[in-house]
């Protein structure tokens, strides 16, 4: 029953973020949140509560329509995995964005304690510029 939990914990949570419906999303956040995001650029790195959901409000800055669309689930114990791919237009320049994406997410007690992110830095990077 609580892999099944989290696994409804996860999707909720992604589902908000679609709706921008951002402080109700961040409400699944754990105060303790630890969010570590792949690669070695400006958003590479680790990220608290305060900065991730700072972070995860810039994409609708940024982007016009951004959307996550769920692909695979697994989930195990107080560990859910899923693979989603996101879809949106970068504002200041128009390119189109659309990347690929695999996240660990950790839970506990219903909230999201930590998180692994992994995504294509190339193609990031290459909708950034100009």
């Amino acid at each position: 029953m609580e892999t099944e939990n989290n696994k409804q914990v996860v999707k909720t949570f992604f589902t908000l973020l679609n709706e921008k419906k951002m402080n109700e999303a961040f409400e699944l956040l754990s105060e303790d949140l630890h969010w570590w995001i792949l690669g070695n650029i400006a958003v590479s790195g680790d990220y608290d509560k305060r900065k991730i959901s700072l972070g995860l409000k810039m994409l609708h800055r940024s982007f016009d329509n951004f959307l996550f669309s769920f692909g695979d689930f697994t989930a195990e114990g107080n560990r859910v995995s899923i693979i989603l791919e996101s879809h949106a237009k970068r504002k200041s320049n128009g390119k189109s964005y659309n990347n690929h994406y695999h996240f660990l997410f950790t839970l506990k007690d219903g909230k999201i304690e930590k998180v692994k992110e992994f995504f294509d830095t190339v193609h990031a990077v290459w909708v950034e510029e100009a």
